[in-house]
């Protein structure tokens, strides 16, 4: 037992609810959370907003090395990400960052300088880490594994559910090509391909809502925390 309580380790495909239940579930347990996949895209904000090419695998490593990254816990349990003292915000969620971060989270040394800054958030525990591979490779001995999936076409179904609650007009068709891309992407890169961690539960979101996904990942945990 690390000395603020258990890792544990929320991976999956983009879309599935993770960061909402994983937030839920860090409040109950009193617990920090984390987003990892903000690194990715505070790294990709980075690149985008400085006109690095996102395929330049060298220009990336450089610009990771550069950047300063500290965590700031809120009364919701999120950790938020400041990138060189900025709370970047709204900024990281915009779709052109999430496809950037989708780019550069395949070169293996910045993956390896972002890893880093994840292990040092949670090496002392009572920390939820939701990502790709938080229990493939960022903490492949956390206490806990899940990993969260559901249908390509539900999570476009909530993407532009999501979007249009905001005023937005988005494409399903788009949505559910882009969503189809960083899929294949993320689970055929050469570094830290997404899938399953050994041990991991495994749980299809599909058909449940938030509540019931919640609901089950409290219980499938309730064991390791009584």
């Amino acid at each position: 037992m690390r000395k603020n309580g258990l890792v544990i380790a929320i991976d999956g495909t983009a879309g599935t609810g993770k960061s909402t239940v994983g937030k839920a579930v860090a409040q109950k347990l009193g617990y920090g959370f984390l987003s990892t996949g903000e690194l990715y895209r505070a790294l990709a904000y980075k690149v985008y907003e400085q006109h690095v090419a996102p395929s330049d695998g060298e220009a990336v490593l450089a610009l990771a090395k550069r950047l300063k990254f500290t965590f700031v816990r809120q009364a919701d349990a999120k950790l938020n990400l400041h990138v060189d003292g900025e709370y970047l915000g709204g900024k990281l969620h915009l779709e052109e960052v999430g496809n950037v971060a989708s780019q550069v989270s395949t070169h293996k040394e910045a993956r390896a300088v972002l890893t880093e800054q994840m292990r040092q958030a949670g090496k002392d525990g009572g920390i939820i880490m939701e990502g790709r591979d938080i229990g493939t490779v960022v903490f492949p001995d956390a206490d806990v594994k899940i990993y969260m999936t559901a249908s390509a076409q539900e999570r476009a179904k909530r993407r532009v559910k999501q979007l249009e609650e905001a005023g937005e007009h988005p494409d399903y068709h788009k949505i559910l090509a882009l969503i189809e891309e960083r899929d294949y992407r993320d689970s055929h890169r050469a570094a830290s391909p997404l899938k399953p961690a050994e041990g991991a539960i495994i749980i299809d979101t599909s058909s449940l809502t938030q509540d019931e996904v919640i609901a089950l990942v409290l219980e499938k945990i309730s064991h390791y925390v009584a």
